[in-house]
């Protein structure tokens, strides 16, 4: 017997792990160029506050993949539906990961990224496209056929 959508599973979990990798390797390079510009600008308070939403939202990106990889799960199941939603949710939540990510670094006065930052984005992004493109093949039809 085979897994029923086995390929659209196994697409979850790389693009989820590439997530993952991405989210968990993104808020860390950007927070020191930040904490050398915001203080003298807007105060030490609202450097502290801005900091922490910042990296909470680039942690997003870490939790978009693993909501995909539970969706890519239940893509195994007979709930290919919720399998697809929660792809769904976790591909929106990866990019807006994504995105405060490069939003912090034009806050810092970064608009040329180097390697190490290139990296990471293109790992999350290159994850969130895997999960899409598997939740586009999962197949809708029954576990079994049945006579």
């Amino acid at each position: 017997m085979t897994l029923h959508n086995r390929n659209p599973m196994l697409l979850c979990f790389a693009g989820g792990t590439l997530m993952i990798l991405s989210g968990i390797s993104g808020a860390i390079g950007v927070i020191g160029e930040l904490s050398q510009i915001i203080p003298y600008i807007f105060g030490l308070e609202f450097f502290e506050t801005f900091e922490s939403f910042m990296a909470g939202l680039a942690a997003w990106a870490a939790l978009g993949g693993i909501v995909a990889i539970f969706g890519g799960i239940i893509l195994t199941t007979e709930k290919v539906w919720f399998g697809r939603i929660l792809i769904l949710a976790g591909i929106v939540i990866g990019v807006i990961g994504l995105l405060m990510t490069l939003v912090q670094m034009a806050t810092a006065g970064v608009f040329v990224m180097d390697m190490v930052h290139q990296l990471q984005q293109s790992l999350g992004w290159i994850g969130a496209m895997m999960a899409f493109i598997a939740r586009i093949i999962a197949e809708q039809k029954p576990m079994m056929d049945r006579k």
